[in-house]
């Protein structure tokens, strides 16, 4: 996403992809909707005339009040799907000779007089934003305390109050079905609807935007990985950056590496393009160079800079894969972040018998912390005692992770960079080190500080 967008507003940069949530209403509206019977108007009234012993196409014309010859188009038209005949008339003259459905037509016209409006259930999901039926799959739509807990923005609604009848047409219930490929039925009227007690909202992405000067933020949404203009426009009506409390700094100051490793040190903008690179060749699009993008360092020495958007990655990756340790220092933690999949993965972690260290702590302020993902790791370590090592320091500024032969530091907070009510956002920018001596001297020296901040 990164890759995609990050042009996107020409001017200006990519500074943070935020995870937030689009209120919707959950609706079932009772509707009266036929379906279509795959026959054109015109060939299905020929056909239920001629059943009802109309034989003759001027009878037929004159009945319907149309055109004689466009009649016999259409009676020439149903004489090539073997639908009607010539047959003897119902008449005294014998000689004479009228209409017939055949056994296909006499189907076709049963068919077709059957085939009359229904009621139906039709399920919807309502964008409160927009405040009109959209499109969404409504099994994607979360509760709005899931979201909370999750740490997402909530963008406004358009109004307050539930959807009335009166802000759904059958027109509009119609486009929306033909749209999603449904293109066999017709809405004819809406008869009720029914909107959810509980308050959902669907997951989308907040694309922050900032110039040099941090001093103009622009926000892009991007919703079922598309950017959406309508829900920007109407972002901005609300009052964009400023309405969410949004606000911008500028970059956070990195950690230093030794000299011989800032050396090495790969710098961000080469990190940046490879993997823009990497990215535009997965998805299949034009990459500044015809081939396929070069193999990365061998993994035993890899020293680089890594951006905002991988710090997840890592994170993730570590949580999943490591083998032998993991150690992570935060000054904050945010339920956001220890979640019941983060938990998971860190219990089977221990399950495999990694050694796991996690410290935290700022001075005597805790008001960025949630006490509910403290305790859930202090549970966890009390399950796994000899495992798992969870520590409140007397303070620390250092934001680090080690696992197995890797060692990141950076001015990322590992645990608690969702969820922050401040809303304040900056380029964060760390470093990667791929080398065993070097991750074991860092891993003692930071279980070291452990010892030596414990509270």
């Amino acid at each position: 996403m990164a890759v995609r967008f990050h042009n996107a507003r020409p001017g200006l940069d990519l500074i943070n992809i935020i995870d937030a949530a689009l209120p919707v209403a959950q609706i079932t509206a009772e509707v009266l909707a036929q379906d279509s019977k795959g026959l054109p108007l015109l060939e299905e009234f020929v056909l239920r005339l001629v059943d009802h012993k109309v034989t003759s196409g001027r009878s037929i014309a004159g009945m319907l009040g149309v055109p004689e010859r466009m009649v016999d188009q259409t009676i020439a038209a149903l004489f090539s799907s073997d639908d009607l005949k010539w047959g003897l008339a119902a008449s005294d003259d014998a000689r004479a000779r009228g209409l017939r459905l055949t056994d296909k037509g006499q189907i076709t016209a049963h068919n077709a007089a059957q085939n009359v409006p229904v009621r139906v259930n039709q399920p919807l999901v309502y964008d409160q934003m927009l405040w009109k039926i959209a499109p969404y799959d409504r099994h994607t739509t979360i509760t709005r305390g899931q979201a909370e807990e999750d740490g997402m923005i909530m963008l406004p609604a358009a109004r307050s109050g539930p959807v009335d009848e009166s802000d759904i047409t059958a027109a509009d219930i119609t486009t929306l079905l033909r749209d999603n490929g449904t293109t066999d039925r017709e809405v004819l009227q809406v008869k009720s609807i029914t909107q959810a007690r509980a308050r959902r909202v669907l997951p989308v992405k907040l694309l922050v935007y900032a110039d040099q000067d941090r001093s103009d933020i622009q926000l892009g949404v991007v919703v079922d990985g598309e950017l959406s203009h309508l829900h920007e426009l109407e972002l901005i009506g609300f009052g964009g950056a400023k309405r969410l409390d949004i606000t911008v700094e500028p970059p956070a100051e990195r950690p230093v590496l030794d000299p011989e490793l800032e050396k090495a040190r790969v710098p961000l903008p080469e990190v940046s393009q490879h993997r823009a690179e990497q990215a535009a060749f997965q998805l299949g699009s034009q990459t500044p160079t015809p081939a396929p993008p070069a193999a990365p360092q061998p993994q035993a020495d890899e020293i680089r800079a890594i951006g905002v958007f991988e710090h997840p990655e890592i994170l993730e990756e570590a949580l999943s894969h490591a083998r032998r340790r993991l150690l992570i220092i935060s000054p904050w933690i945010k339920k956001a972040i220890v979640t019941t999949t983060f938990l998971g993965r860190l219990e089977a972690r221990l399950g495999r018998g990694v050694k796991v260290d996690i410290a935290y702590g700022y001075e005597d302020n805790d008001t960025k912390t949630d006490l509910a993902a403290v305790r859930k790791l202090n549970n966890l370590a009390t399950r796994y005692p000899d495992k798992l090592t969870f520590t409140r320091l007397k303070s620390t500024h250092a934001k680090v992770l080690v696992y197995d032969d890797v060692w990141v530091t950076t001015s990322f907070n590992w645990l608690s960079f969702k969820g922050d009510p401040d809303r304040t956002y900056r380029m964060e920018e760390g470093s990667l080190i791929r080398n065993r001596q070097v991750a074991d001297t860092q891993y003692d020296r930071y279980l070291e500080l452990i010892d030596q901040q414990r509270r």
